[in-house]
C-alpha cells in the first residue's frame, strides 16, 4: 500500500476517509501492532470541507491525553489509566473536524524500552522510537496524520524509518498542556504525516492556531518554494555514518545542485557530540524530577531502559543542570545564526537505516541538535537502503518559521522520487 493511500486532492467524504482507515487498520494491524488502542465504534459528525482536517483520521501517541481513551504513557504503570480531559492538541484536533482514531504505541516515557510495533516496510526491523506506533500506522497508509513528541528524535528519526513526512514545529510552537513531560526544556509536539500536504494542513490549523506567532504567511497547502541556497551539515561524526545513508545524502545535494541550487557546508559553534552530551543530561535531570515522583512507588514495573535514565538522573548535580540551562538559553537566542543567508540546512535524519529487530529504536545523533536549538524540522523520503528500508533526508529551518520551511519541504518532496511501502507481508 503507498505511503500516501488518500489522494489529498480528492474529495473524498468523511465517511470513506473513516472507512478506509478502519479497513487498513483491521487488514494490518494483527502483525503492525502500531496502536495501544482502537475505538470499537466513531462518532463522525464532521462535514466535509469544513477544514483541511473534517473527518480526517488522526491517531494520538499514547503519551497524550484522551478523555475517551485509555493513556498509559506506553508502562504498565499507568495501564487502563483514564484522563479527565484532553490534552489541548487533542481538543485542538477534534474543534478541527478530525477523528481521534486511537492511541499509538510508544516506548515507556516516550524513552527506550519498546513496545510491540514493526516496521511497516519489514517487520523485522523496528519502526523507530519512541513515535513508533504512530509512524508506522502513516508509513503502513492507515491514517495520512499522527500525532507524535520528540526530546531528541523521536518525531523525525521514526518517520524517516517509515518512510513517512516528520515534522517538528519550532520548541513551543506547540501547548503542551496534557502531554506527559520527559524533558520540559527539550519535549516538543510534532506531526508524522504521508505527505508535506497534510503537514502543511496540520501546521495551519494546529501550530498557527496556538499562542505562539508564526512568521510565515497563510499556507496554501500544496504550495512550494524552491531554495536559492541550503547549508550541508554533516558535523564531527560523519565517519560514523553507514556507507548507504552517505550515498543516498550525497545523491540528494547532487539532484538539488542539478537544479541550480547552491550548497555550501555548514557548522554549529558546539559540536554535536557536546550537543548530545548536554542533552543526555538534561533529560536525565528532568525525567529525575518530573517522572520519579510519580512512579517511585511502582519502579519495578517499569522497564530497565526507564529506571537506568533514573538512576543517570541522580548523577547530575544540580549546578550542573543549571549551567546546562545557561547554555541552552543562550544557544536558543542565537538560534537562527547558522542559517544566515541560507533557505534552510539540510542533513541526514539518522546515522543508520532502521535497526534490525525491536530492541533498539535506532541512533538520533543528527536530529539532536536541532531539537536542542529549538529549530524546526522537516524529513522527507528520500530513497530506499540496500535492505530495500526507507531513507529520508532532514531539512531544518528558522525559528518560528515553520511554514516557510514546509513550503521548502513541499519543493523537495516533489523532486525526490515517490516511495510505495509494499505491504505484501502483511496480508492474510
Amino acid at each position: 500500500m503507498p505511503t500516501q493511500h488518500l489522494n489529498e486532492a480528492s474529495l473524498l467524504s468523511a465517511t470513506t476517509r473513516l472507512e478506509s482507515a478502519i479497513a487498513a487498520a483491521d487488514r494490518l494491524e494483527g502483525r503492525l501492532k502500531a496502536f495501544s488502542y482502537r475505538p470499537s465504534s466513531y462518532s463522525n459528525d464532521a462535514t466535509a470541507g469544513e477544514t483541511a482536517l473534517s473527518g480526517v483520521p488522526v491517531a494520538v501517541k499514547d503519551l497524550i491525553d484522551t478523555a475517551d481513551m485509555p493513556t498509559a504513557y506506553g508502562s504498565k504503570i499507568f495501564e487502563g489509566h483514564r484522563p479527565k480531559k484532553d490534552a489541548w492538541i487533542v481538543q485542538r484536533l477534534r474543534e478541527a473536524g478530525a477523528i481521534i482514531f486511537g492511541k499509538t504505541v510508544t516506548t515507556e516515557f516516550a524513552w527506550r524500552d519498546p513496545g510491540l510495533t514493526v516496521n511497516p516496510w519489514n517487520a523485522a526491523y523496528s519502526p523507530g522510537g519512541s513515535s513508533s506506533g504512530s509512524a508506522a500506522a502513516v508509513g503502513a497508509g492507515i491514517v495520512d496524520i499522527a500525532i507524535g513528541t520528540q526530546t531528541v528524535g523521536s518525531i523525525i528519526r521514526p518517520s524517516s524509518y517509515c518512510g513517512a513526512v516528520g515534522y517538528k514545529p519550532t520548541y513551543g510552537a506547540i501547548l503542551r498542556e496534557g502531554t506527559r513531560f520527559v524533558s520540559p526544556t527539550l519535549d516538543h509536539l510534532g506531526f508524522i504525516t504521508s505527505s508535506c500536504y497534510w503537514a502543511a494542513a496540520a501546521h495551519q490549523l494546529i501550530v498557527k492556531s496556538g499562542t505562539v506567532a508564526d512568521n510565515s504567511q497563510k499556507l496554501d497547502f500544496h504550495q512550494t518554494r524552491k531554495p536559492k541556497k541550503l547549508g550541508i551539515y554533516r558535523s564531527s561524526l560523519w565517519s560514523h555514518v553507514d556507507a548507504d545513508v552517505k550515498d543516498n545524502f550525497d545523491a540528494v545535494v547532487r539532484l538539488i545542485e542539478a537544479n541550480g541550487i547552491q550548497c555550501v557546508d555548514v557548522s554549529l559553534s558546539l559540536d554535536i557530540r557536546e550537543i548530545i552530551t548536554a542533552t543526555n543530561k538534561i533529560m536525565a535531570y528532568e525525567v529525575k524530577q518530573n517522572l520519579y515522583e510519580d512512579i517511585k512507588g511502582e519502579l519495578e514495573k517499569a522497564g530497565p531502559w526507564t529506571r537506568e535514565l533514573i538512576k543517570e538522573g541522580e548523577k547530575v548535580p544540580k549546578a550542573d543542570y543549571d549551567d546546562l540551562r545557561a547554555l541552552i538559553a543562550n544557544l536558543r537566542m542565537e538560534r537562527d545564526r547558522p542559517l544566515d543567508g541560507l533557505d534552510a540546512i539540510i542533513s541526514i535524519t539518522s546515522p543508520t537505516s532502521a535497526p534490525m529487530g525491536l530492541s533498539k529504536t535506532g541512533d538520533a545523533a543528527f536530529c539532536a541538535p536541532w531539537t536542542f536549538l529549538g529549530l524546526p524540522a522537516l524529513t522527507i523520503p528520500s530513497g530506499l537502503s540496500s535492505t530495500l528500508l526507507p531513507l529520508g533526508v532532514q531539512l531544518i529551518g528558522r525559528g518560528n518559521e515553520d511554514g516557510e520551511l514546509i513550503m521548502l519541504g513541499q519543493w523537495l518532496s516533489g523532486t525526490l522520487p515517490r516511495l510505495a511501502c509494499p505491504d505484501a507481508q502483511f496480508n492474510d
